[in-house]
């Protein structure tokens, strides 16, 4: 009787509906986070903002449909990690959860260099580097005694973005009304210029800003609150996706209404956002959204830390680790402290990119796509090769979507900048090279990632 109370017990919290998981999802994602690169992208591909984020948007709504397939296969944790293990093998398994850690690692990195760089534009005597120190010390010395201060701070991150966004996107429209920018909202070289179109600077554009869409499948978390989470689950996932590139695509073509680029007219791409609310009228707007980015990134980074930490300590208590250092917790803050302070100095790498906010934002890419490009061809082999589900149907779901998501994220991939694939696959390689040794020589199962 006590087994089945038990098993009984989750279903009492399963009060979530769909509309609720989707905005909480998108509220995860950040919908002022596409303001940020008006600057980088579009001097990256003269001009072409929209434009990339819809192939980002394609690649990754295609990809969630494979994400929502493979949720529905494996309703657990473990994610990519586990969609690889079952589907095409541990070892394989393995490497695409290393590869995903990339991005548990270096995610707080680029929030605390996004920080750094905003409070500089508000403090211009404070340097970049100072900011970011002030605020890895902040996020380490909140992890290390178990503050609650993220919860403070993401309830406030939820409305706050969204009104930024609908503010900032009046003023726009006004502007470009009342004759400024473009004079017209109706503006097809927002999207496409046939003058400055690079298909190659598109796809890297493209391959960066993934980065924005990291975090669809967040609302999986919930799946013991949520009612139906087979049916609902899998439909919330595919609908965060393709609400975000929708409003990130919708802004961004708004905004290049407003301002359109021309080379040479953006002093600092890294913070574009500062100018161009001065290039609308609305250079009030700087300090709100300096300070609505701050909030962000500490809460992102907050999170992002000390959810590496303890992906550390359990490594460390599986032997994967040393356990000596990684297994270790705090006698009296009960924290894994030495994994805090060991991610903290991690963070402390986001002084190295304070000239490019672009190198920063690929390394975190090219976990991710990596990710992505696994779950793609995990639902080919899973459905089509193993459970053998064959048809009309069968062939559109399990074979040609997946494997066209698949050839673009690996594209996407290839795209990224030289340093993203160097730190990328160096990374890779110390994981092959730590299967090797766990497996001993390959023989053996790997240890799992609980990612």
């Amino acid at each position: 009787m006590e087994t089945n109370v038990s098993t009984q017990t989750p279903e009492l919290k399963r009060v979530l509906k769909l509309p609720t998981l989707v905005c909480q999802g998108l509220a995860y994602l950040c919908p002022a986070c596409v303001l940020m690169y008006y600057g980088i992208i579009n001097v990256l591909t003269d001009g072409h903002f929209p434009l990339v984020l819809v192939v980002a948007g394609v690649a990754m709504t295609l990809t969630a449909l494979s994400y929502a397939k493979m949720c529905r296969k494996y309703p657990v944790a473990g994610s990519v990690y586990s969609y690889v293990s079952n589907s095409i093998g541990a070892r394989t398994g393995f490497i695409a959860g290393w590869g995903l850690m990339l991005d548990y690692f270096l995610l707080p990195m680029t929030c605390y260099l996004s920080c750094g760089l905003y409070l500089n534009v508000m403090f211009p005597a404070i340097p970049v580097w100072a900011w970011i120190i002030v605020a890895v010390v902040f996020v380490c010395a909140c992890n290390y005694v178990g503050v609650g201060v993220a919860s403070i701070i993401n309830n406030i991150n939820v409305i706050a973005p969204i009104a930024a966004v609908i503010v900032t996107l009046i003023f726009i429209i006004k502007f470009v009304i009342c004759g400024g920018g473009a004079g017209t909202l109706i503006y097809p070289e927002a999207f496409y210029n046939p003058e400055t179109f690079n298909i190659n600077t598109i796809m890297t554009g493209a391959g960066i800003m993934a980065i924005v869409f990291v975090g669809f499948d967040s609302v999986t978390t919930y799946a013991e609150e949520t009612i139906n989470p087979e049916k609902n689950m899998p439909r919330a996932v595919v609908l965060i996706c393709v609400g975000a590139a929708i409003e990130f695509i919708i802004v961004a073509y708004f905004m290049n209404c407003g301002w359109p680029y021309e080379p040479g007219t953006i002093e600092n791409p890294d913070t574009a956002i500062a100018e161009y609310n001065i290039h609308i009228g609305i250079a009030w707007m700087n300090s709100i959204f300096i300070v609505l980015n701050t909030l962000a990134c500490i809460g992102c980074c907050i999170a992002g830390q000390g959810a590496t930490a303890r992906i550390l300590l359990g490594m460390g208590r599986d032997g994967f680790l040393p356990k000596k250092f990684f297994g270790y917790v705090h006698p009296r803050f009960k924290t894994p402290s030495r994994n805090i302070i060991l991610t903290a100095v991690v963070g402390l790498t986001a002084i190295l990119f304070q000239d490019s906010l672009m190198n920063a934002m690929s390394l975190v890419s090219f976990g991710a796509l990596l990710g992505f490009i696994f779950t793609n061809i995990c639902v080919v082999v899973r459905f089509w090769v193993k459970d053998k589900q064959r048809g009309g149907a069968a062939v559109i779901k399990y074979v040609i979507i997946p494997i066209i998501a698949a050839i673009v994220c690996i594209y996407l991939w290839i795209s990224l900048p030289a340093t993203a694939k160097i730190v990328g696959f160096i990374w890779l390689a110390l994981g092959i090279i730590v299967l090797a040794v766990k497996t001993r020589g390959f023989r053996e199962l790997p240890p799992e990632l609980n990612l």
